[in-house]
């Protein structure tokens, strides 16, 4: 972890409680400096500004296609409200020792080990990219990922007690009465071009005296969310009050009711009680504000050792975070209201060596092996998981996909690659790839009366391919044969009816004597199907129709079903199924489809000093010209089409995903083919896996 610490986290995140009583002076890098840095981010497809004159200037024309991310939100099934009674709307606020890290650039880049990409997506609401920048863009590879999986993903707007010019956020016109704010609407804009969701207002700094009234920070609000359009969510954070101090109220009161109010959603501080919880619904409900809009913080540093003068503390009080995150978590979702998780990537900083078995521990409840070591001395006893508090317990779970769409290929964000490539990515084996996280299975809910044989998946990943294993476990010896074993995969809410289909590319590697009865099954609201997968020891496609005799059904769950597995010796592993990918989509329509191209693929030079650089470029255009159906939840990119991404090949390197149509060489690639004609291969492929278009040519670097 120590090289992606810098000087941004010199200034403490917004879970640090006291930073407002003791600003800390800027000791950071020149106005000099930040600039060249900020040019050098560009080309790993990172956005941000650091003064108001840099977001005044802002431009689309500054933009580099690079910043930009092409997916868009994936609209997710809103079940009746009585389906999520219980549960609660789970928000991330994800500030990991300062952001904007290499692994998270727009093309891949070698790694040692993997980084925080969150697997737990279906349990998520609304993503918040935290950063000590003034204005806060989430890289497109993280919108990417988090738009594929239906999760909105929100920048921060952040005034610090050292920010200059904080006045300007309230500078404004006056016609009719009427008040106008350019910054809002520049903000808004900004989450357009960029792709984004919306915005955090975090403003950590009282305004000068001269500028200060409430309701003209009221009318800045009003106008934001109005620019920013019903789609898009902006949201209040717990600083500011109506008198124009920063003081916490850790809950929903008159302090800060008109903020909140305003943008129509508020992220309150993490250091409240129960009662404090309790007022604010009872605020909210008496005043038309929604309660699943009042997100409750959880600073899940509050879990680790800290100073006896400045202690980190949040719900519960005595042990709460960490791996009792779940507990504030379950305690908002009895009351109906939502909860904020600050620092979701904790594990990843402060576990080194065991940040994915401890994030399993914090989501899913599994136990922490023993030995594991922590800066607090005390990992042991301070940080004991809670099987009965994991947070999925407790968090709203939303159907994968949409309605009437569902691709996934399983991809994480990290995968390996062929060994010619490796010095491609400076030598590691291993290459993020964060943009390319698919929709991934829903974590295995295990029974504690463990039975004889237990299901399990994981993740695989080779050079080439991505898939989902299925695995049985004997756990102990049994004889019963016609036992029926689930295992489910992902929680769905669509229709039955014939106008979707569903896909799978499977392969069995079982022995073709076993006598396994293997099935993938679709539950709905009424009734099990079983869609048997045929022995094959290549994958294969199967197709099905999902037409049901009665309309009213929902397809609920989708997962394995075995039968016919016993004799063998406990510990025993079967390995029964693998799974490459999984496609629910409607049908395809019965007038010809359209045919793409990839047209003006060529090189370019481009930027001067320490940014000039070499990058493939391309276009497409519509061959076939014919009117397509348009599907509600099936995805379309304003900027890519058809397009979800395209695979790119340089002289038989593969460069991997990319989510635009400009991809960046590296100076590596660049010095080893300069001055020799390459075979470049750009492969363009839809939201759903299908291959639409390719093209091969040679081209002179």
């Amino acid at each position: 972890m120590a090289y992606l610490l810098g000087w941004k986290d010199i200034l403490r995140p917004i879970r640090d409680g006291y930073r407002h009583l003791f600003p800390t002076p800027d000791t950071g890098p020149t106005p000099e400096e930040r600039r060249k840095q900020r040019e050098l981010d560009r080309l790993k497809g990172f956005a941000y500004f650091d003064t108001f004159d840099q977001v005044e200037n802002w431009t689309k024309a500054d933009c580099d296609p690079l910043q930009r991310a092409n997916t868009p939100l994936l609209q997710r099934k809103h079940r009746d409200p009585k389906y999520y009674v219980g549960t609660a709307r789970t928000l991330l606020i994800h500030d990991y020792s300062g952001n904007y890290h290499d692994y998270e650039s727009a093309q891949a880049v070698g790694i040692e080990k993997d980084f925080y990409s969150c697997e737990y997506l279906q349990f998520v609401d609304t993503f918040i990219y935290f950063s000590h920048k003034l204005a806060c863009v989430p890289p497109p590879t993280w919108t990417n990922t988090l738009h594929r999986n239906g999760v909105e993903v929100l920048g921060t707007m952040l005034i610090e007690p050292q920010t200059e010019g904080s006045e300007r956020l309230l500078e404004h016109t006056v016609e009719e009465g009427t008040l106008s704010f350019p910054m809002a609407k520049k903000l808004a804009y900004m989450a357009t071009h960029f792709g984004f969701d919306g915005w955090l207002v975090n403003i950590e700094k009282p305004f000068p005296s001269r500028v200060w009234r409430a309701e003209i920070l009221e009318a800045f609000l009003r106008q934001l969310k109005e620019e920013l359009g019903e789609s898009k969510k902006l949201i209040w954070y717990d600083a500011l009050t109506t008198s124009n101090n920063i003081a916490y109220q850790n809950t929903l009161n008159s302090s800060n009711f008109q903020f909140a109010a305003a943008c129509g959603n508020i992220l309150t501080n993490y250091c409240w009680k129960e009662a404090d919880a309790e007022k604010s619904l009872q605020l909210a409900l008496g005043k038309e504000l929604l309660s699943q809009n009042i997100f409750f913080g959880i600073d899940v540093w509050a879990q680790n050792k800290s100073s006896f003068t400045h202690p980190r503390v949040t719900y519960p009080e005595y042990g709460g975070g960490g791996t009792n995150t779940g507990v504030a978590v379950d305690k908002l979702s009895k009351l109906g209201l939502s909860a904020g998780i600050f620092a979701p990537a904790w594990s990843y900083e402060h576990f080194p060596d065991n940040e994915r078995a401890v994030e399993r521990a914090v989501w899913e409840g599994t136990s922490i092996t023993k030995g594991i070591e922590c800066a607090c001395g005390d990992c042991e006893s301070r940080h004991r998981s809670n099987r009965n508090f994991a947070i999925i317990r407790a968090a709203t779970e939303w159907p994968a996909g949409s309605e009437h769409f569902l691709y996934t290929d399983f991809n994480r964000a990290f995968g390996a690659h062929e060994d010619e490539e490796k010095d491609m990515f400076d030598g590691h084996s291993r290459h993020a790839q964060l943009g390319s996280q698919s929709i991934l299975p829903r974590p295995i809910t295990r029974n504690l009366d463990a039975e004889a044989i237990e299901l399990s998946y994981r993740l695989s990943s080779n050079a080439t391919t991505a898939c989902l294993a299925i695995e049985a476990i004997q756990k102990h010896l049994t004889d019963d044969r016609n036992k029926e074993y689930l295992l489910p995969l992902f929680s769905l809410d669509m229709p039955t009816d014939a106008f979707l289909q569903f896909e799978t590319y499977t392969r069995r590697p079982l022995p073709e004597m076993s006598s396994v009865h293997l099935s993938l099954y679709l539950k709905t609201s009424k009734t099990v199907r079983l869609l048997p997968v045929a022995k094959a020891a290549s994958f294969q496609w199967m197709t099905s129709s999902l037409n049901y005799q009665d309309p009213e059904e929902r397809i609920e769950e989708l997962g394995v079903c075995v039968r016919g597995l016993s004799g063998a010796e406990a510990g025993y592993i079967t390995q029964l199924l693998e799974i490459a990918e999984i496609r629910i989509s409607p049908k395809s329509p019965e007038q010809p489809p359209k045919s793409y191209s990839i047209v003006q693929l060529g090189v370019e030079c481009r930027g001067e000093g320490d940014t000039r650089h070499t990058r493939l470029c391309w276009n497409y255009e519509t061959v076939e010209k014919t009117e397509e159906r348009k599907i509600e939840g099936v995805p379309c990119s304003e900027i890519t089409g058809p397009f979800s991404h395209f695979s790119v090949r340089v002289d038989g390197i593969d460069l991997g995903r990319v989510y635009g149509m400009e991809c960046v060489l590296s100076k590596h690639l660049v010095t080893r083919l300069t001055g020799r004609e390459v075979q470049v291969d750009v492969r363009g492929v839809s939201f759903d896996g299908r291959i639409l278009a390719e093209q091969s040519t040679k081209l002179r670097l």
